[in-house]
């Protein structure tokens, strides 16, 4: 009953059912002897059912198709040929008085839409869904349609008038109280699609996706439209069943993780990223089973290898905060605590920069809490100071491909910078003190202050950050610094003297 309902296109619709399927699912409860019962609703047939039709929502949308819908529906596509094609499409009382006022008539009349636009005709419910019609689609009465002033009456027609709405005749009366008493205007405004009748916008709507082109990008946005909605309605289900349940996350909820990063900074569908966002939320922030560890890390690591750096800075935010919630489990699965690692060392190199800047501090946040061990972090130290030891060419050699002597340029400043992020995220994993391995990672950052970009400015970042968390402390922190350490550290902190 509740499937057509799914990607309603109102959203308050759609909102309501993610609250209501939180309540029918709340009680999938898992027993020693199995399922709450066998014919109880479960989350897992659902997410099977929901997934295939969410394929779509894991790849990034395409402009085109937006640009298409925002200029669809402009009044200068209404040809002539166009003209005469949504006439043919009208009752032939109706089709008459339309070419009787001709087309710039008709344009002159939709330039009064906001934007000049065409609005979409109204809202058919998909087959299954029962829904009583609305009064603005019911014929007015005779006695209304007397009651319309004459230049009105002149302007429209009578055939309009027929098709015309009663919320449109109404509107067309200005100054028009109950019983027909005189009134001062109302500043409301009608909805824009009751000025003109149903059949002609469903007509204007439907010639101006005739062609081809236009055809399969209509074709595309309904199928994204559909997509979004439905993605919506599991967003709300998600939070609300995390939020309401009386059990555990179910495993089948993070198979719906990728699409959620994906879109959990959508700039075309903001009302979706708003949703994804919360439903990433809910669901990093919920105690995981030992047993579902394995099940999210999978789903992590998946998505960690998107071709989307903002899914991938999405899922580290993810996986900061899903790690502290679970910090216990992850302590007593040392194999899981170690794919937690790997997936932030991995991403520290990653091509794009705002990825790499994201994984250092969530490293520095692993760090800090002691989440890695220190047998792992002193191989990770040595890791990040062989690779900012490593040399950059500044030269290409004789007869060697500039080409080539570039990418392999940018590579190499690549590691640089990923080896100079661990490093910081060693520094800022001690924000309130200063241990014996701190002051040699400080002297090796401020040999880079000059390097290549974007490695100075993580070097700068980092000093600042230093300076801040240490400087209330400063006397006692020095005394484990030497003199010579101690002048690197104040020449970088200490800004020069105007007068010197």
């Amino acid at each position: 009953f509740l499937n057509p309902f799914l990607t309603h296109p109102y959203q308050n619709v759609r909102d309501r059912l993610g609250s209501v399927m939180s309540n029918i699912y709340a009680l999938d409860i898992q027993f020693p002897s199995g399922t709450g019962g066998a014919l109880s609703p479960n989350i897992s047939d659902l997410v099977s059912e929901v997934l295939p039709k969410l394929e779509l929502m894991k790849v990034d949308p395409d402009p085109e198709i937006y640009n298409f819908h925002k200029n669809s529906k402009s009044v200068t596509e209404i040809s002539q040929k166009s003209f005469e094609d949504i006439c043919s499409k009208l009752d032939p009382e109706l089709a008459m008085q339309v070419r009787e006022q001709g087309l710039e008539h008709l344009k002159s009349i939709i330039s009064k839409f906001p934007g000049g636009r065409v609005p979409s005709p109204s809202f058919v419910p998909p087959s299954g869904m029962r829904m009583p019609p609305p009064q603005s689609l019911r014929m007015p009465s005779a006695e209304t349609l007397q009651k319309i002033p004459p230049e009105l009456q002149k302007m429209f027609g009578p055939g309009m008038l027929r098709m015309a709405s009663s919320e449109m005749v109404n509107m067309m009366r200005p100054n028009a109280g109950p019983g027909g008493k005189t009134t001062t205007p109302r500043p409301e405004m009608s909805p824009p699609e009751l000025l003109l009748p149903p059949q002609l916008l469903s007509a204007i709507h439907e010639v101006s996706l005739n062609t081809p082109q236009s055809g399969l990008l209509a074709e595309k946005w309904e199928e994204r439209q559909s997509g979004v909605r439905l993605l919506q309605t599991v967003c709300k289900l998600v939070s609300g069943v995390l939020l309401r349940n009386w059990y555990t996350v179910k495993p089948e909820l993070f198979k719906v993780l990728e699409m959620l990063a994906l879109n959990e900074s959508s700039e075309l569908e903001p009302d979706l990223a708003r949703d994804c966002y919360v439903a990433l939320a809910c669901l990093s922030t919920c105690i995981a089973p030992l047993h579902v560890l394995s099940t999210a890390l999978t789903a992590v690591e998946h998505v960690s290898q998107s071709s989307s750096w903002k899914a991938k800075n999405a899922m580290l935010e993810f996986l900061q905060v899903h790690v502290f919630t679970n910090m216990a489990s992850f302590h007593s699965q040392t194999e899981e605590a170690a794919r937690v690692v790997n997936i932030v060392t991995r991403l520290i190199k990653d091509d794009r920069i705002e990825v790499r800047e994201k994984a250092g501090k969530v490293l520095g946040g692993m760090l800090h809490c002691s989440f890695i061990s220190e047998e792992i972090a002193s191989k990770l130290l040595g890791q990040f100071k062989l690779e900012v030891s490593r040399k950059i060419k500044k030269k290409p050699k004789l007869n060697e491909d500039a080409s080539l002597f570039q990418e392999n340029k940018s590579k190499a400043i690549l590691m640089r910078h990923s080896g100079v992020l661990g490093l910081s995220a060693f520094v800022l994993s001690c924000p309130y003190d200063i241990p014996p391995h701190l002051p040699d990672i400080l002297m090796l950052l401020a040999d880079h202050l000059h390097g290549p970009q974007p490695i100075p400015a993580t070097v700068k970042n980092v000093f600042q950050e230093f300076k801040r968390t240490h400087q209330d402390n400063w006397a006692e922190h020095k005394q484990k610094l030497t003199e010579d350490q101690l002048a690197t550290l104040t020449d970088l902190l200490v800004s020069p003297s105007y007068y010197a």
